[in-house]
């Protein structure tokens, strides 16, 4: 279990905006991490009948939401 965490170039700020703005119809903050697979399941199933939704709030708040190659966003701005 010696996982070198990193942090992603990716940023919170426009994650958190477009996954509030955008979520529900277009999963928007999932394409802008380039999970593209898990964006077009998160369309289908309109946000996992909500589940998917407060699951990805609260990983966008606390910096745990990773990008498409496993990179932690953490950080909120430069």
């Amino acid at each position: 279990m010696n996982e070198i965490l990193r942090i992603s170039e990716k940023r919170i700020l426009p994650t958190f905006l477009l996954f509030i703005v955008l979520s529900w119809p277009l999963g928007a903050h999932r394409f802008f991490l380039r999970r593209y697979a898990s964006a077009i399941l998160f369309i289908i199933t309109i946000g996992g009948l909500g589940v998917w939704w407060i699951v990805d709030f609260i990983l966008i708040v606390t910096g745990s939401m990773k990008d498409d190659e496993g990179n932690l966003v953490k950080v909120w701005v430069d």
